[in-house]
């Protein structure tokens, strides 16, 4: 496993990927809210910025950072109010999209109120209209109680149809289904073959997911090159869990060709994306001098941060590195 910080060796590295993955300080979810551990299933935010554009350089890289900072400032409470007036508005003149959007505001109590049980109706409203997103909202309720009584077999229905309809992110939530075994025997094998599927339709999470399966061989034949090449795929399309064990990989050679300043890099990018695995797994880096020159001070603040994020192991090592003379 990654560890905390307090070896005395140089290579922390050099270990498994089923217990580094342990120590992720994830993000990833259901496609509802992608969340922080393994995935949960899948349902896009309304409205966020579509991952995997092209990077730009030069004069248009400097005009496309200041226009992705346009889009990730955030909303007023009163456009928030505006938004969801106006998505209420437009639901009952028959926009399904407003209507999948209303459900997603009552989901995160943008504009309105926290109400699981109107975000369901508003899903569902959406849902047998035929709007795929909102199915998956549904699906995800169903499965999770939300405003909705508990229902895994429901949820694995709605999924199941969705993935059906060419929805990238209801094969996904199928795979994660059969993976954990909600409500259904659990199937390691036929998780993957979702996995893929959403994967090639797009779906960050799935390459993660797929790419996890490949590294340890569950439910597929263990492959750690295809393991890394999914791990890549997640990662350039957005996937910080992606980047973040990948960069694991290139530290210890491990599917890749053994690159450590690569790795380093790897692990900056999920941290400055708010992964705090990423930060504890770059303040190692850090410490050891692997990758970057070491830098005591630099670990230790990269460790405070991760733990500022809540992660357990990233407190651990900053209190054990705020120790050590």
């Amino acid at each position: 496993m990654l560890r905390s910080g307090t070896e005395t060796s140089r290579r922390p590295w050099v270990l498994g990927l089923t217990v580094a993955v342990m120590l992720l300080g994830t993000r990833s979810s259901a496609h509802e809210a992608p969340k922080a551990e393994a995935p949960k299933a899948e349902a896009p935010k309304a409205g966020a910025p579509k991952a995997g554009a092209p990077k730009a350089d030069g004069a248009k890289a400097e005009a496309s950072k200041k226009e992705v900072s346009k889009q990730e400032a955030p909303i007023s409470k009163e456009e928030l109010v505006r938004l969801a007036k106006l998505n209420e508005k437009n639901c009952t003149k028959g926009d399904w999209e407003g209507c999948y959007k209303l459900g997603m505001a009552y989901a995160q109590g943008l504009g309105v109120a926290k109400d699981a049980a109107r975000s369901a109706s508003f899903h569902k409203k959406a849902c047998d209209k035929g709007h795929l997103d909102a199915c998956n909202g549904l699906g995800i309720a169903y499965a999770a109680g939300m405003g909705v009584k508990q229902d895994s077999k429901q949820a694995l229905a709605i999924f199941e149809k969705t993935c059906n309809e060419k929805s990238a992110k209801g094969c996904f939530n199928v795979g994660l289904t059969y993976a954990r075994g909600n409500g259904v025997t659990k199937d390691p094998a036929r998780a993957a073959t979702f996995y893929e599927k959403a994967c090639t339709g797009g779906v960050a999470t799935g390459c993660f997911s797929l790419g996890l399966a490949y590294a340890d061989g569950n439910g597929v034949t263990k492959n750690r090159e295809r393991a890394a090449t999914l791990l890549t795929q997640a990662c350039d399309a957005g996937d910080m869990n992606g980047c973040n064990i990948l960069g694991h990989s290139y530290m210890s050679g491990i599917g890749v060709k053994e690159d450590m300043k690569r790795g380093a890099g790897l692990f900056e990018k999920a941290c400055d994306a708010g992964l705090a695995g990423g930060c504890l797994n770059l303040g190692l880096a850090y410490q050891h001098g692997d990758g970057v020159e070491a830098n005591q001070e630099r670990a230790t603040a990269l460790f405070k941060k991760g733990c500022d994020f809540g992660f357990g192991p990233a407190c651990d090592a900053h209190r054990e590195a705020s120790e050590t003379p």
